[in-house]
């Protein structure tokens, strides 16, 4: 059960400490859904002609990468809004797996090629659990207890203190992006090679379930990271729940996005009443 509920929570943890660089640093990434699915997509596609998991991992990297120059490109140098420019990824990256999967492999469906490695297992664990809750301790050491997390952190807060000491905080943001792009690249891997198979739409909402996480763990490594926990348990609960209730199984599965809307909703609430309590002004 824990290990299914690691395993279920590892693609969702990697775009959430992905997201919350970003949001550290002054910008909300909604590309994430674009940047898993892109990467999904890359790691089955190069590990089928490959037979290399490395070489899966490393277009799973490169596709999200890929996917956050763009949301650079959109955002910083033809100054667009980064909402739309988000949103656009995520229309746009469906498109092109379908486009590419029909040119190669003649379908818009499934796509299980014969050459795939499986992924490589720690103590019966899939490699991306320990990375990843490896990468939440190494960000949680940057965020409190580096210079460049201290940075990362004005960026979002006092942009105007790192003009002050000559640090151009869209540089900070630009490169918060591609960080957020790679972790999202190993939250494609995860998710797919865990597989052995890509699902067109096989994101599922992760990329959206990771903001949630952030902001329902009040933007700090162990809250989100304990936030990925619960939305993947109620997850493993909504899967074990079917033919043991009487209702119907896409009402039970559906359970997980009901959570994750109530969550952001008690959240908001919550600062709401936290901001009206300190003396502050709601503005409607």
């Amino acid at each position: 059960m824990i290990l299914a509920i690691f395993g279920s929570a590892t693609p969702l943890i990697l775009a959430a400490l992905g997201g919350l660089l970003t949001e550290r640093a002054g910008i909300l990434n909604i590309a994430l859904e674009g940047m898993i699915l892109g990467s999904a997509f890359a790691a089955v596609i190069v590990g089928g002609m490959t037979g290399s998991l490395a070489l899966a991992v490393l277009a799973a990297i490169g596709a999200g990468v890929l996917a956050a120059l763009l949301f650079n490109l959109g955002t910083f140098t033809l100054k667009g809004n980064p909402f739309i420019t988000g949103l656009g990824i995520n229309v746009l990256v469906p498109a092109l797996t379908v486009s590419i999967s029909q040119s190669l492999y003649g379908n818009q469906g499934i796509i299980r090629p014969d050459g795939l490695s499986g992924i490589s297992r720690i103590g019966g664990m899939d490699i991306f659990i320990p990375l990843a809750l490896l990468l939440a301790v190494l960000l949680q050491i940057i965020f409190f207890r580096t210079r460049k997390g201290l940075i990362i952190r004005s960026c979002g807060e006092q942009e105007d203190l790192l003009r002050a000491r000559g640090i151009n905080p869209v540089s900070i943001k630009k490169e918060m992006v591609i960080y957020s792009g790679l972790f999202s690249g190993l939250a494609g891997a995860a998710l797919s090679l865990g597989l052995g198979v890509y699902v067109p739409g096989m994101s599922a909402g992760k990329g959206w379930i990771a903001l949630v996480a952030i902001y329902l763990g009040y933007r700090k490594v162990p809250g989100v990271v304990a936030a990925c926990l619960l939305f993947s348990l109620a997850e493993w609960g909504a899967n074990r729940a079917q033919g043991f209730l009487g209702v119907p199984p896409t009402l039970i599965l559906s359970f997980p996005y009901f959570m994750t809307m109530a969550a952001l909703w008690l959240f908001s609430v919550k600062k709401r009443k936290k901001v009206d309590c300190s003396g502050g002004f709601r503005v409607n």
